[in-house]
């Protein structure tokens, strides 16, 4: 979105801004290939692959974000494998409870890809497969062995809503018939993208952020369908431009910040998310960036969520908060950022 004008200080961090006006096409777009479901958002796509599959058991990582509940009517369907403090596969053997009509996901964690072994694992056990490449939309090879793929555009770019569901080529298509998203929250989603823009082009305004958290807190879920302006907006992206741009960033935190990165490594193809990292310190972290303008959001609290014997899981949720290195921002944003966390793990650990 660029640096704020005038003398304000930048804020880092946040919803994305409605995407401006964009021109034709610029080539091809990978995640829009083969024919795929455009969906009001990536809820509804669990929602969909429930509906369309009816598996007996639907399993799901230890760590996880809750809203991917709201896609599964029964929870009590629902059971847990267990991933460590470092997001791997702690133990193999849960495999060996999947039967051949459950429904398992992976998710491909701040764009790093799940372990295939396990995904193998649960397709020879004849189970469905997702993989929920949300966080992942622009890494390379995601889903190329999985029976479904989910993918969200809001966490790449400015657009006020969106889910895409792609399915293998030789399952039969979905004939669930798909509706528009209800109005008024479609209208609160987007103005708070709008808003957003508006306050990084300068601005003096921040209700984006009430009407943020109102939408969040009232996600349609569905046979909804993407909204035309979405559509478009996704369709007309430089995927290759916001990738080189992420991976860029990433790697300049990763010169000052390896110490404490979730990912120390950022292997070939891999287009993330953002930068986690871990501290003991976390809250007290995040609220000394917060007084710098700097946001980086919790990828997940699960307590409510995720049984208390998933310990390692539990722990990573304490501990963890995410460091932006999207496309929005350049060299000059990520110095800022390393900076600032540097100073402030110094300061909470004397």
């Amino acid at each position: 979105m660029g640096a704020r004008t005038g003398s304000k200080r930048k804020v880092i961090g946040g919803v994305f801004g409605l995407e401006s006006e964009v021109g034709g096409a610029v080539g091809p777009v990978p995640f829009l290939g083969g024919g795929p479901r455009l969906l009001g958002n990536a809820r509804s796509g669990i929602w969909m692959v429930v509906q369309q599959t009816r598996p007996g058991q639907i399993w799901m990582p230890s760590y996880l974000c809750s809203s991917m509940l709201d896609g599964v009517p029964d929870r009590a369907r629902v059971r847990y494998y267990d991933v460590d403090d470092t997001l791997r596969v702690t133990d193999p053997r849960w495999i060996e409870q999947v039967d051949h009509d459950d429904l398992v996901v992976f998710i491909d964690y701040f764009g790093f890809p799940a372990d295939r072994q396990s995904l193998g694992a649960a397709k020879t056990r004849g189970a469905w497969v997702l993989e929920d490449a949300c966080q992942a939309m622009l890494t390379e090879q995601v889903g190329e062995a999985a029976d479904f793929v989910l993918y969200s555009p809001r966490k790449f770019f400015g657009v006020p809503d969106g889910g895409i569901l792609t399915a293998r080529s030789d399952l039969p298509a979905s004939d669930v018939p798909l509706q528009k998203l209800p109005e008024d929250w479609w209208l609160t989603s987007w103005r708070s993208t709008l808003f957003r823009r508006d306050f990084d082009r300068g601005a003096d305004r921040r209700d984006w952020f009430d009407l943020f958290r109102q939408a969040e807190a009232s996600v349609p879920v569905g046979p909804y369908a993407m909204s035309e302006l979405a559509s478009a907006l996704v369709s007309r992206v430089d995927a290759s431009a916001v990738a080189r741009r992420r991976r860029e960033n990433y790697a300049l935190l990763l010169e000052r910040l390896a110490s404490c990165a979730l990912f120390p490594r950022l292997p070939d193809g891999v287009v993330p998310l953002g930068f986690p990292i871990r501290t003991s310190r976390r809250d007290a972290v995040r609220q000394r960036l917060f007084a710098e303008d700097i946001f980086p959001p919790v990828h997940w609290p699960i307590g409510d969520v995720v049984p208390p014997a998933h310990q390692h899981s539990h722990r990573l949720s304490a501990e963890i908060m995410t460091l932006p290195c999207d496309q929005r921002y350049d060299r000059d944003d990520m110095n800022r950022i390393a900076e600032a966390t540097a100073r402030a793990l110094h300061e909470e650990s004397t």
